[in-house]
């Protein structure tokens, strides 16, 4: 397709019918006759506009509904976007990655960006009866952590060290720590530092204010992985509200992050933002335990003494998630200010419990 639309007012019939016939999921001769659009996730996803779609059909239908993305209007956040590639890696991951995945992944209907522009727009399945969903402000169920865990390792262990990764077509997938990653985080968390203490007084004592100084001189560091320790295909945002639940089966969503890093940098953010601290606390060993299982299961290889050194420095790493998204993306509903407060307090309670700080300069 020649253009694409990168707002939801910009949204055709045409182009509807155009993506469905390209897709398979709508018989040449049926054509999208009407379609109606809400607003969803509203406070759960901060980089993207997500929109439910009712579709009806002049002919032979196809999908009642459907999912459509676009990018947020916001300078700020656009600027975001665009440093780290979001909506460049999240388009290629469902236009090129999401068949070997080890998770369950909604049916990819349309993926398209634009390099100059960085506009995207995906239309996607609609899962919303895929599974159990769970608010990360309440914290995820220790039970169903457990899940998320073993599926997180089946994922690592289906792309590790995966031939794939040479794949010149592959080249919007980075490692984690190429530039302009690092260079981004610095910069996008120090610029954000003075608006985050503006916004968020509350949460601001001595010692987040010695330690963000040091976590800023440490980013590149914290980035840098080991060099003899395994590559996967990081999620990136592998938390509560990116995730679907269906028994054993666990369904992700928004992979505007996905990377090439190290094994335990997932599960690290998952364990240290999306459970409440006195439930990790609790669990969070039956939880190491759980993705063992899974990864194990996948064909991976138990190196506990590694992987738990990785996985305290990915804690200490993962602090800039609730200090740049606090103090540089607007913060439209309480919903939305109640999460970056919850990822904030529950990432300092495990960076204290694990001694992550010893990986500061």
């Amino acid at each position: 397709m020649a253009s694409f639309p990168a707002a939801i007012d910009d949204l055709s019939i045409d182009w509807l019918t155009e993506a469905l016939h390209a897709a398979g999921e709508l018989p040449a001769e049926g054509r999208v006759q009407t379609f109606r659009s809400e607003p969803i996730g509203v406070g759960v996803g901060l980089m993207g506009l997500l929109y439910r779609l009712s579709l009806d059909y002049d002919g032979p239908a196809g999908p009642a509904t459907a999912i459509a993305k676009f990018p947020v209007p916001h300078a700020e956040t656009r600027h975001v976007a665009k440093t780290f590639r979001f909506y460049e890696k999240e388009v290629g991951f469902y236009r090129d990655l999401a068949p070997r995945s080890a998770f369950g992944l909604p049916a990819v209907y349309a993926a398209e960006h634009d390099a100059d522009s960085d506009d995207f727009a995906l239309l996607l399945e609609d899962i919303a009866d895929r599974g159990a969903v769970y608010s990360q402000t309440e914290g995820c169920p220790p039970d169903v952590a457990r899940i998320a865990a073993r599926a997180l390792g089946r994922h690592a262990a289906t792309f590790l060290e995966s031939p794939v990764f040479a794949d010149p077509s592959l080249s919007w997938l980075p490692f984690g720590y190429e530039t302009p990653f690092p260079e981004g985080v610095q910069q996008g968390v120090g610029g954000s530092w003075e608006a985050f203490q503006e916004r968020f007084p509350e949460l601001i004592d001595d010692t987040i204010v010695e330690m963000v100084p040091r976590y800023l001189d440490s980013i590149h560091s914290l980035m840098t992985p080991d060099d003899d320790r395994p590559t996967t295909l990081m999620h990136g945002d592998y938390r509560l509200d990116n995730l679907f639940f269906d028994g054993e089966d666990v369904t992700a969503i928004d992979w505007q992050i996905c990377a090439k890093g190290t094994c335990a940098y997932d599960l690290a953010y998952f364990v240290s933002q999306s459970l409440t601290v006195e439930d990790r606390r609790a669990h969070e060993s039956a939880i190491i335990d759980a993705w063992f299982e899974g990864f194990e299961a996948a064909g991976g290889a138990d190196d506990r003494d590694g992987f738990m050194n990785e996985y305290r420095e990915a804690i200490m790493f993962c602090l800039c998630y609730p200090l740049q998204a606090g103090g540089s993306l607007v913060i439209e509903d309480e919903r939305a200010r109640q999460l970056i407060v919850d990822l904030f307090t529950r990432c300092t309670a495990a960076i204290d419990d694990h001694d992550a700080d010893e990986f500061l300069l």
